[in-house]
C-alpha cells in the first residue's frame, strides 16, 4: 500500500494532502517536521480512508504566512474539511499536531467522532515541562526526538544538499510562526474538559522531548480517554515501531463500529 497525492487549493493556498486506503475517515495532523515522511502511518489505511495534509510551509504544500498560531491553523483545516466533505471523522495528531488536534476538537466536537492525540504538545505543566524544541542546540534535536536517529537517514541526503537543508528551514521557520512563544497554551487546560469524545491518548516511555508523565495528565482532563506508553519509544513514536499505528487502527476500527 501506498499514499496517493492530491492538491487542493484551501483559501487560495495549494495544499498536499496523501491519501491510502478506504473506510471510516481518520484525519491524520502532523508535527513540526516532514523529514520522516508518513509511511510509518500506512498501518491505519488497511482499516479506513487515512489522510495526511501537509500544513500550509511544510513539505511540497505552499506557505501562508497568514497562519500565525494554532488557531489559524485550526480554521485552515475546518474549511479544508469542508472540501473534503468530511462531516464526520476520527482525528489523530502528534506533537505539535496533537495540540491542533486538541484544539479542532474543543471548539468543533461535532465533527470529531473520536481523537487520537500522540505525544502531544500544549499543556503546561511545570513539574514536566515539555522542552521547547527552538531552545535546542542543532546537534542536540535528534537525539531529543528519537531513540532511533536512523529513522532519518531515509529522508536525509549524505552530503547533505543546500535544498534539503532549505527545506528544513523553511519547515522550522513555518514552526516557529506557531510555537514561537513556547510550546504550550495557557488557556489550553481550561477547555479541555470540552472534548467528550472517545479519546486515546498514546507515549512513548522515553520521550525526551515531551516527558510520558504527561499521558496521564491529559487523560485526567479528558471525559472519556484511555492511554497507551510504549516502553522504549521517544517522541517520535510512529516511526519507531509499527505497533503505534496499529494501535489506532484498531481504535478508529471499534470506534467507528
Amino acid at each position: 500500500m501506498a499514499f496517493e497525492k492530491k492538491r487542493l487549493r484551501v483559501n487560495g493556498i495549494e495544499i498536499t494532502v496523501l491519501v491510502a486506503g478506504t473506510g471510516p475517515d481518520v484525519l491524520y495532523l502532523h508535527g513540526a517536521g516532514t523529514t520522516t515522511g508518513f509511511d510509518a502511518l500506512l498501518p491505519i489505511a488497511r482499516h479506513a480512508r487515512l489522510l495526511v495534509p501537509l500544513h500550509p510551509g511544510f513539505g511540497s504544500s505552499q506557505d501562508d504566512p497568514s497562519v500565525e498560531d494554532v488557531h489559524d491553523l485550526r480554521r485552515h483545516y475546518l474549511d479544508l474539511a469542508d472540501q473534503l466533505g468530511l462531516t464526520r471523522f476520527v482525528l489523530a495528531g502528534h506533537s505539535m499536531g496533537g495540540y491542533l488536534a486538541a484544539s479542532f476538537a474543543i471548539d468543533h466536537p461535532e465533527r470529531v467522532a473520536a481523537l487520537v492525540l500522540a505525544s502531544p504538545i500544549g499543556l503546561r505543566l511545570p513539574e514536566l515541562p515539555t522542552v521547547d524544541l527552538f531552545a535546542l542546540p542543532p546537534d542536540k534535536i535528534v537525539e531529543h526526538l528519537t531513540q532511533k536517529p536512523e529513522i532519518f537517514l531515509a529522508g536525509t541526503p549524505d552530503p547533505l544538499t543546500p535544498e534539503f537543508l532549505a527545506d528544513q528551514y523553511r519547515e522550522m521557520t513555518s514552526a516557529a510562526r506557531l510555537l514561537w512563544a513556547g510550546p504550550y497554551d495557557r488557556k489550553l487546560d481550561r477547555w479541555l474538559h470540552r472534548i467528550r469524545m472517545p479519546a486515546l491518548v498514546l507515549w512513548g516511555e522515553a520521550d525526551r522531548l515531551v516527558p510520558s508523565g504527561q499521558c496521564a495528565e491529559w487523560v485526567k482532563r479528558l471525559d472519556n480517554a484511555e492511554s497507551r506508553v510504549f516502553p522504549g519509544l521517544g517522541h517520535l513514536l510512529f516511526d519507531e515501531s509499527p505497533e503505534v499505528a496499529e494501535e489506532v487502527a484498531r481504535f478508529a476500527a471499534r470506534v467507528s463500529s
